[in-house]
């Protein structure tokens, strides 16, 4: 019997099935659209990619891997990723490609979602994880399969929401409550998860029966930063979404009736009345505790200010990326002013897409309240729930990208600013042709400004000047087009540079391996496209002192345990650069191969060319591959695994006697252990398993190792007493990373590089309609009008189809006199009545890992020239040196035109 979660009634185990049949039950349920009111799990991205793998997915397989496309005949088993509802495995012939012996070919061990949890946690998930790279979201029903297959978990069910808009998303957090209750306002609040899409009304009746009150003498209140706010009796129909109660932490009071049946004067029992309480989303201000916030408004805190809109900006919950963006943003003086002055109330757009005018009046209102003369700290509470029920991206509390923020305000702002009402006009641009760059540019830009024509437009939009070339130097084609732009996105290398990935190892040398240390830790780069044997090829012989590639051994090792085995022909862009990496040299590779045996249907002579280790007798190797992890022995039911794993081979008349013998050796020189020390060997039967149930192996026993299920490779846990733990063991050789550092760079390098000819991708291959097909052409971009306001995005962040990464190449750039001059046209530069020299006036700052980041913000106010530091509600002032030092933080970089430039930066300008 398989026990379900959740309250699944016990079913019995479904029988084992083909890897084909698993797929071919569960890809209908995972490709159906979502569902509102449905139930979804979430799996671990590292187990589904396993599985994939595993069932011989299309999406996931190397071409020696994937069945053949198209079908040869004399197969008699179907082709995966082409099964239909109703096709049945023994109505086709195919035939698959011939594979070489496969490292990966391994059975997922059971579900391990524990490192989307929060420690301690058996349901909170971590607010970092990222969608399609730490987890996958399935329905029910194929969670309920894989489950039975595999057992494990814990399961994290959720449930899917209709949002504002009309679509449907899978609600993966809620929002964290704190409850209080009148009668102990001093005492600790009840924690409390709630659905945002729950309403008022179903909140209090949960809480209430949670806290054993009568729902009819208790009215709830919004008690947001524990300050009376809103109550909220009028709305139990409405949900907390629409209420605004979508900050993290949001504390609830529950007021309760006196025995008398009146109700206490709150504000009397305020501990901290708030005398500054924004009473309307127009920003304005009541000085009385009994003038409660209108739900509609951002919070703001009173006192006096470092400097007049030198405020903080409270973090609701993972929104430190919009409140860099929002500072950078708020010290544009000319955007700012257009929005604190009301001019943009005067093309206000109520019929702009999605936004309505509404984002650019909840912008305004927000400004309105950090540029109070008395403001010190503001919680956009308001501006965040617009932001969100327009950009679902942006609706929850992940971490998000402080540039995709900032292009998503300011074309929203443009829209809602739009001069242009109503139906806009399709014009069809014309290309060059020949004709001179004004005439073309000018085109270009009535076309744009007859359909969006705004300040927002007039101060941040550009042209390019974009001239795309056909290699086939038969056919001479040349395509010139001026392209408008919000933002110019500088990559931090060459495009050469950027087929190239770094990969950090540490490799484990077999036996006395002369003048080598036996752990070494090394970066190797190679070609994105390169292959993992490549890869390995280029280890070995940077490693040098006899290491030969053949005998080595590449897997990925995720919490202290062998997690992957890399298939030599698998592409290096499948591996991350945070992955942990372990180079394992052995004697002989071969027994470490899983069979031939092909996973789309039975073994045979004709597609199997290892058949023969198919049987771990088989005479083609001698030995078994052993793999062993280390724990420390505890009493606990779940254990964690240290160290690093360790990799070796074993005769197939081997005992465990012999083994344990063996594993001494190996102990001894890699750990230099010189005295007898306590340690014990176990059974480890389940890769995936951390739980403490594994058979312990007699050191004294003559029985033959014997392998599991036919499997070439066996698997061991090492134990080790707390007193007998060698040092070594638990340092942690993947703690820093050895990648080198790139050169630091200029900015202006980065800028000459952008304005180089390049060789477009395949992906990004340009149509040409003289040649009748797509071409890996050649692409110049140049700037030709340079915007008051120059938005530059350095692309610190890279992603691809397999893995993601963040960039820590250093980049100087200037806080005054950024001159464009030489990455403009030739005819810019002469018709041109404007110098495009730049200041810089604000930094969106990236610090941190991918996942893990933190944003925040330098900005040079327009009131005194100085520069701060903004940092969540936290600001403070900060030299010139320090913004310009911050060379690897820099994200996001906005600069100011000289004729555009405020009049106190000049107190900083050197003649």
């Amino acid at each position: 019997m398989v026990e379900m979660p959740d309250g699944h009634a016990p079913q019995p185990a479904p029988e084992p099935v083909s890897p084909v049949e698993e797929y071919k039950q569960l890809e209908p349920l995972i490709n159906e659209p979502l569902k509102a009111g449905s139930s979804y799990f979430l799996v671990n991205q590292r187990w589904y990619m396993e599985w994939l793998q595993w069932v011989g997915a299309p999406s996931v397989q190397s071409p020696q891997m994937r069945p053949a496309d198209p079908p040869l005949e004399g197969d008699d088993f179907p082709l995966l990723g082409s099964i239909s509802a109703s096709q049945e495995s023994t109505s086709t012939t195919r035939r698959t490609r011939q594979r070489t012996g496969s490292w990966t070919k391994d059975r997922p061990g059971q579900i391990d979602n524990t490192a989307l949890l929060e420690e301690g946690s058996a349901s909170k998930i971590k607010r970092s994880l990222d969608e399609h790279n730490d987890y996958r979201i399935i329905p029910e029903g194929a969670w309920d399969l894989l489950f039975g297959w595999y057992g494990g978990g814990p399961p994290i069910k959720r449930r899917a929401i209709t949002r504002p808009s009309g679509s449907v998303q899978v609600e993966l957090y809620g929002i964290n409550l704190k409850v209080y209750r009148s009668t102990d306002l001093q005492g600790s609040p009840y924690e409390h998860n709630e659905s945002k899409s729950s309403t008022i009304g179903q909140l209090k009746a949960t809480l209430c029966a949670d806290l054993g009150l009568d729902e009819s003498k208790v009215r709830i209140w919004d008690y947001f930063n524990e300050k009376l706010f809103a109550l909220l009796e009028s709305h139990l129909d409405d949900t907390l979404e629409s209420q605004r109660i979508n900050v993290e932490g949001n504390s609830i009071l529950l007021q309760e009736q006196l025995p008398d049946g009146t109700w206490e004067n709150l504000d009397d029992a305020q501990t901290t009345p708030d005398p500054y309480a924004a009473t309307s989303s127009t920003g304005g201000y009541g000085l009385s505790s009994s003038s409660y916030y209108n739900t509609s408004a951002d919070v703001a805190t009173v006192g006096q200010p470092i400097q007049k809109g030198v405020v903080g900006l409270q973090n609701l919950g993972n929104t430190c990326f919009m409140n860099s963006s929002l500072q950078c943003l708020s010290n544009i003086p000319q955007l700012r002013e257009f929005f604190l002055e009301g001019k943009y109330k005067e093309n206000l757009n109520r019929n702009a897409h999605k936004t309505e005018g509404k984002l650019a009046e909840s912008f305004a209102n927000l400004l309105e309240v950090m540029w109070k003369p008395n403001t010190t700290k503001v919680a956009p509470r308001n501006f965040k729930w617009q932001v969100g029920q327009f950009a679902e991206q942006f609706s929850g509390y992940g971490q998000q990208d402080s540039m995709e923020l900032i292009e998503y305000v300011l074309d929203g702002l443009k829209e809602d600013c739009n001069e242009i009402h109503g139906r806009k006009p399709y014009i069809e641009l014309k290309e060059a042709d020949g004709r001179p760059d004004e005439e073309v540019a000018d085109e270009a830009l009535h076309a744009y400004h007859a359909r969006s024509k705004s300040k927002v437009d007039d101060l941040f939009v550009g042209l390019f000047k974009s001239v795309v070339r056909c290699p086939d130097p038969e056919c001479g084609r040349t395509s010139v087009t001026f392209d408008p732009f919000l933002s110019a996105k500088l990559s931090l290398s060459s495009s050469a540079e950027q087929r190239q990935m770094a990969l950090d190892m540490v490799v484990v040398r077999e036996g006395d391996a002369e003048g080598a240390n036996q752990f070494q830790q090394v970066t190797v780069k190679v070609n994105k496209e390169a292959s993992v044997k490549e890869l390995i090829e280029v280890a070995a012989e940077k490693v040098g002192a006899g290491l030969k590639a053949a005998n080595c051994i590449l897997v990925e090792v995720w919490n202290g345990k062998v997690y992957k085995w890399f298939e030599e022909s698998t592409s290096v862009d499948t591996i991350r650069s945070e992955d942990k990496l372990l180079l394992s040299e052995v004697p002989d590779a071969r027994p470490f191969f899983k069979s031939g045996e092909q996973r789309w249907g039975p073994p045979s002579a004709l597609n199997s060319p290892d058949e023969d280790m198919d049987d771990p007798s088989s005479s083609s190797t001698s030995s078994f591959g052993v793999v062993l992890h280390h724990r420390k022995s505890s009493a606990s039911h779940y254990v964690s695994y240290i160290g690093v794993p360790l990799l070796m081979t074993i005769s197939k008349d081997a005992t465990v006697q012999m083994l344990y013998k063996q594993v001494e050796q190996n102990l001894k020189r890699l750990y230099d252990l010189d005295v007898a020390v306590d340690w014990k060997i176990f059974r480890d039967n389940n890769k995936y398993s951390y739980i403490n149930d594994d058979p312990q192996l007699d050191r004294e026993s003559d029985q033959r190792l014997q392998p599991v299920n036919k499997e070439s490779r066996l698997q061991f846990v090492i134990e080790w007493q707390d007193n007998d733990l060698p040092e070594t063991l638990l340092q942690e050789p993947w703690s820093s990373k050895c990648s080198a550092t790139a050169d630091e760079v200029d900015l202006t390098h980065l800028l000459q590089m952008f304005v180089q000819e390049e060789k477009l991708s395949s992906e990004d291959a340009w149509y040409c309609n003289r040649c009748k097909e797509h071409k890996e052409a050649l692409k110049k971009l140049e700037f030709h009008h340079c915007p008051p306001v120059l938005v530059l995005q350095l692309k610190r962040f890279q992603y691809t189809r397999w893995s993601r990464e963040r960039l820590d190449n250093a980049v100087a750039f200037p806080l005054e006199n950024l001159d464009l001059t030489p990455y403009c046209t030739a005819s810019s530069r002469k018709t041109s009545k404007v110098t495009p020299v730049y200041d810089l006036a604000a930094v969106s700052k990236h610090i941190g890992s991918l996942s893990g980041g933190h944003y925040v913000a330098f900005s040079r106010s327009s009131i005194d020239g100085e520069w701060y530091h903004f940092d969540d509600s936290t600001v403070r002032g900060c030299t010139e040196e320090e913004v310009a030092s911050d060379k690897v933080g820099a994200y996001v970089l906005f600069y100011i035109r000289r004729d555009h430039r405020p009049e106190l930066f000049d107190s900083k300008v050197a003649d």
